[in-house]
């Protein structure tokens, strides 16, 4: 074959594999369309998709209307804490009766969901390509599940700032690392959220050790050294920070601290070199089995994950969303992921972690922190 053949081989053979990728893509995008029809279709004859949520259940209600125009589809909504959903949904199991469609909640109640034998692996049921791509995730390259099995997804992923300071005590720049919190200028100047209870407290301590970021001796060293006060009153600790009362908090959640900000407090929160760590809150979602609309649930779920569905999320929650192609103008911003900092999550498998895990760090940090708890 001479030259000039040769090269009209190659083009051919180029214009060949074009022709059959461009195939494959035409021929995946009406698989997924076909089967997002049908789907749509087999839920508007369903009439109805039942929604058992904790923190997004009260919000969701004002938006089932919007819902159930867009896909003429009714969203009921049983809202209540983790909990007592949690409660509900095992009397239901016990009696037969097999009323949600779908669950949300935060992680310790939503994984109780699902030992429970609530929720199938959903998977399966994700049909949107805006919602498969895993680029599309702050993950990029796998989408967020947080089990193995794949049952429960999080659609919220924003970062946790432990560490607060008043801004008229402590200079911005003073507290860099978890260990400067050791220096003493702040004995006795430190509230922090009681860690020897299950919470955002014990939270912080437990996934700071799991990801190196401290170890059992730092805070061994901390209650020896530092004076520091346990309280289980959230907005006490904003209060007392913002009083000045204490120079520090520690572990105390975004929302009494974003009150005492809002009502024009001199406190900010502290960015420290380690990195912090992504939590859920109750944006975790999953599909129940043998739901009574199958396929009004799917459609709920590909809607609340896709982009139109994460939008309002975020804004009705003022958490960032786990997608990275959203506007996060409004959201609160202490709770906005920041492009180069260090992001960790509390446990590569959470189902895991609490089977095994949590049980050590809850006893470690009893012992630690008991006698400052009166524990």
């Amino acid at each position: 074959m001479n030259k000039s053949g040769g090269k009209y081989f190659i083009v051919i053979i180029l214009a060949i594999s074009f022709a059959a990728t461009l195939m494959g893509y035409i021929r995946a995008e009406a698989q997924w369309e076909a089967q997002w029809q049908k789907t749509l279709e087999a839920g508007k004859k369903e009439g109805k998709v039942t929604v058992y949520g904790s923190d997004m259940g009260s919000v969701l209600r004002k938006h089932a209307p919007v819902f159930g125009k867009k896909f003429g589809i009714e969203l009921e909504i049983t809202s209540g804490r983790g909990s007592q959903l949690g409660q509900r949904l095992r009397r239901e199991k016990t009696a037969g009766m097999h009323l949600a469609d779908v669950v949300m909640a935060g992680g310790n109640s939503i994984l109780s969901y699902k030992k429970m034998g609530i929720t199938e692996p959903m998977d399966n049921k994700l049909i949107l390509p805006e919602v498969t791509d895993p680029k599309l995730w702050y993950t990029l390259d796998r989408l967020p599940w947080m089990d193995d099995d794949r049952h429960l997804f999080p659609f919220l992923a924003y970062p946790t700032r432990d560490i607060a300071i008043n801004t008229d005590l402590v200079k911005q720049g003073e507290i860099q690392s978890w260990q400067d919190l050791l220096k003493p200028q702040y004995k006795g100047k430190i509230v922090w959220n009681d860690p020897s209870v299950a919470g955002s407290g014990f939270n912080g301590l437990s996934t700071n050790i799991m990801n190196n970021v401290t170890d059992e001796n730092y805070y061994r060293q901390l209650v020896g050294t530092q004076g520091v006060t346990l309280s289980r009153d959230q907005r006490q600790m904003a209060e007392w920070l913002a009083k000045g009362k204490y120079a520090v908090s520690v572990s105390v959640p975004g929302p009494p601290i974003a009150a005492m900000l809002n009502a024009g407090a001199h406190i900010a929160h502290v960015t420290v070199k380690e990195g912090t760590y992504l939590s859920y809150g109750g944006g975790i979602v999953g599909m129940a089995a043998q739901a009574p609309h199958p396929n009004a649930a799917k459609v709920f779920v590909n809607w609340l994950l896709n982009k139109d569905g994460q939008a309002f999320a975020q804004k009705a929650m003022k958490y960032m969303s786990a997608r990275n192609d959203i506007s996060t103008e409004e959201v609160n911003p202490e709770n906005r992921r920041i492009p180069g900092e260090r992001y960790f999550v509390a446990a590569n498998s959470m189902e895991k972690w609490l089977e095994g895990e949590q049980k050590k760090f809850l006893a470690l940090a009893k012992e630690i922190f008991g006698p400052l708890s009166g524990r």
